[in-house]
């Protein structure tokens, strides 16, 4: 093994730390710039996703948004249905009430209908006789 100064080595980890260009070279020498191509292209698809997801995020927030407005809207609709539905009976009940007065009043008209045949009958027995 190589015996490598202290001032050798002070000097080869100064260089690494400061000098970018040397630091590649160096990984690329000991085949680690393949290793930190990939590492960077996965940081890039890793932002990529996350930018997907803030949209996505963005996206679900509009939709709860619209889905609260829908289900406003529903409960008005539901709201509407039931007064309709109250002002349905009242006319029902409006409506049993006049089918009750026009049935009393189909009576009344039978008798009185009657009440003129027999006095009209009577009125020809009274004029047939005289």
């Amino acid at each position: 093994m190589l015996n490598v100064s202290a001032k050798l080595k002070e000097e080869f980890l100064k260089l690494l730390k400061e000098d970018e260009e040397f630091r590649y070279a160096v990984a690329g020498y000991i085949g680690l710039e393949r290793f930190w191509k990939e590492i960077k292209s996965l940081r890039e698809e890793a932002n990529k996703i996350w930018k997907e997801i803030k949209l996505l995020r963005e996206e679900q927030i509009l939709m709860r948004e619209e889905q609260t407005k829908i289900w406003r809207e529903i409960e008005k609709l539901r709201e509407e249905q039931k007064l309709l539905r109250e002002e349905q009976i009242l006319m029902r009940e409006d409506f049993n009430r006049m089918v009750e007065v026009l049935l009393r009043m189909d009576k009344r008209l039978t008798r009185v209908e009657k009440t003129m045949r027999i006095c009209k009958a009577e009125n020809f027995n009274l004029n047939f006789n005289s």
